[in-house]
């Protein structure tokens, strides 16, 4: 834990905990940077990241309605973007992949756990795929077209690590990126949830402060849920 970082009080977060990560080996030619975070606990073992792949594969009724409702928000997010190559990260166990590769020609898929990276390729038989750290990504300034980010944002519970998260995105993007939040509606804000949804305002401050340009949020299910999908651009230099 000495090499985590730490709050104002000494302490490392719960976001960096679960989230920041010590990549110790590369995975077909994508290379990770050594890294002092702390490894997180979710989804390392083999286990854990099978039973995930499970619930997704498995949802039924009103979950298995929200996944596709989140889904369809995610499929016209894409629709009005053009590209090449895409980051997926954190790409679990490869859900969005089939997506991703019917709208770009190369997809780099990108976990911190490589129980899920070998799951993914025993799902989808991508072979780009890569150990790494969302907040210390091992790639070069704009080296993909877009970054999309599914189902991380919603985790972090301090502005810091959300303006972070978007920052490192941001970064080895060309032309913006797409990730996935939850914002307050009329009927629905979960304040004391685990995943947090923000205001309308705080998302744009968050935004603002990532210095990326608001180009669209899709609501998976407007009123009634906080999950939406949210494409961002980079300023023109």
């Amino acid at each position: 834990m000495d090499k985590a970082k730490r709050d104002a009080n000494g302490k490392a977060s719960r976001d960096e905990i679960e989230f920041w990560t010590n990549p110790r080996q590369k995975i077909n030619q994508y290379t990770m940077k050594d890294s002092h975070m702390v490894r997180p606990e979710r989804y390392q073992s083999a286990g854990d990241a099978v039973n995930y792949d499970r619930n997704i594969r498995s949802a039924k009724g009103s979950r298995r309605l929200s996944h596709w409702m989140e889904t369809y928000a995610f499929k016209r997010a894409l629709a009005r973007i053009e590209g090449k190559e895409v980051l997926d990260g954190p790409c679990g166990t490869g859900r969005t992949h089939k997506i991703l590769s019917t709208k770009f020609s190369t997809v780099v898929s990108l976990d911190s756990s490589e129980s899920m990276l070998h799951i993914h390729e025993k799902n989808t038989g991508s072979k780009k795929l890569c150990c790494g750290d969302m907040f210390r990504l091992p790639f070069s300034e704009n080296r993909f077209d877009w970054t999309v980010s599914y189902r991380l944002f919603h985790h972090m519970t301090s502005q810091r690590n959300r303006v972070a998260l978007l920052r490192s995105i941001t970064r080895v993007s060309r032309q913006g990126v797409i990730f996935t939040a939850w914002i307050d509606t009329p009927l629905n804000k979960r304040c004391e949830s685990r995943r947090q949804s923000l205001s309308r305002a705080e998302m744009t401050r968050v935004i603002t402060d990532a210095k990326l340009h608001l180009i669209s949020i899709d609501y998976a299910s407007w009123p009634f849920q906080p999950k939406c999908v949210i494409t961002c651009r980079k300023p023109k230099e």
